[in-house]
């Protein structure tokens, strides 16, 4: 689409969802171009002309997306250029996609990056789009913004490991978050015996025993949570009862219990040991979550 400059505004499309612009700048009265990315509505590039120059001429133009088998294969490239009345051509040329997402992920745009991510699959495939989710998610989490975290963190399921989000959930203010999380891992068929008793402990700690007992243990943790509806005691390694006020025993503890027994007691005692021994916490919380759990084995290492 080829526009002349009919005073202070040209407008020429330069492909499917990007639109060259050259107006005026309010602040300098220079000509400034623009190049809209009307997909993910930002500005994806910007530049004032030389003092003096104005755009006489744009043009944009478009190659066209490649498809094989019915499917994208590689996404269209746009370019465009400007004639100046200083006699300069200013040329413009998108870039490959990779750079657009890299620049986009340094300025924290994640959602634009994701987007474009997914819309060119021969640079980025499934696991590459996901593991911008992962990223998306930790940088709303370190914000603060823990609700927004969790929903891109949903996302990743069956790609990152489920310890690493549920970890980081486990103190009351998050319990509610980490019960979405778990809820969408059962909704998925991707929850061991583990994640079941710990949303179950986690609706007893709220109050709901109607939703806890709705969850369907395996025979095994469904005996060990028969008892009373709660976690029991944890057994001290020096042969009295209770939880020890020493992070290490407690966690010691924690470790000779079977893995439902245990990821209840987790989600009792596991905020206040992480905070002493965050590595070590991690360590079982993952153990739970992959099935490699071994009470004897995490015991001895505890």
């Amino acid at each position: 689409d080829d526009t002349a400059n009919g005073g202070a505004h040209i407008a020429a499309s330069s492909g499917a969802s990007y639109a060259l612009v050259v107006a005026a700048d309010p602040k300098s009265g220079r000509d400034a171009v623009d190049v809209i990315d009307a997909t993910n509505k930002l500005v994806g590039f910007h530049v004032l002309l030389s003092p003096g120059h104005r755009a006489l001429r744009a043009t944009g133009l478009a190659s066209p997306p490649t498809v094989g088998g019915g499917y994208l294969v590689r996404g269209g490239r746009s370019s465009a250029v400007v004639l100046t009345s200083g006699g300069s051509v200013v040329t413009l040329t998108e870039r490959a996609t990779p750079d657009k997402v890299d620049m986009l992920v340094q300025k924290n745009l994640y959602a634009a990056a994701i987007s474009m991510a997914y819309s060119d699959p021969q640079f980025y495939g499934p696991g590459d789009v996901v593991a911008l989710y992962r990223r998306h998610a930790e940088h709303l989490y370190r914000r603060g913004e823990f609700g927004a975290a969790m929903d891109q963190y949903i996302l990743t399921i069956g790609c990152l490991e489920s310890s690493h989000v549920i970890f980081r959930y486990l103190d009351a203010p998050k319990i509610p978050l980490a019960m979405r999380y778990l809820e969408a891992l059962r909704a998925s068929g991707l929850a061991s015996t583990a994640h079941d008793e710990l949303l179950r402990t986690c609706h007893l700690k709220l109050g709901d025993a109607d939703a806890a007992s709705r969850i369907v243990l395996a025979p095994g943790a469904a005996a060990a949570a028969a008892e009373d509806g709660a976690p029991r005691n944890l057994p001290a390694r020096g042969g009295a009862g209770g939880a020890s006020d020493d992070p290490s025993e407690t966690l010691a503890a924690i470790c000779t219990l079977d893995a439902p027994e245990a990821a209840a007691a987790l989600a009792s005692h596991g905020v206040a040991i992480a905070r002493s021994l965050p590595r070590e916490t991690a360590g079982v919380v993952i153990a739970l979550c992959d099935g490699t759990y071994c009470p004897t084995a995490m015991a001895d290492a505890a």
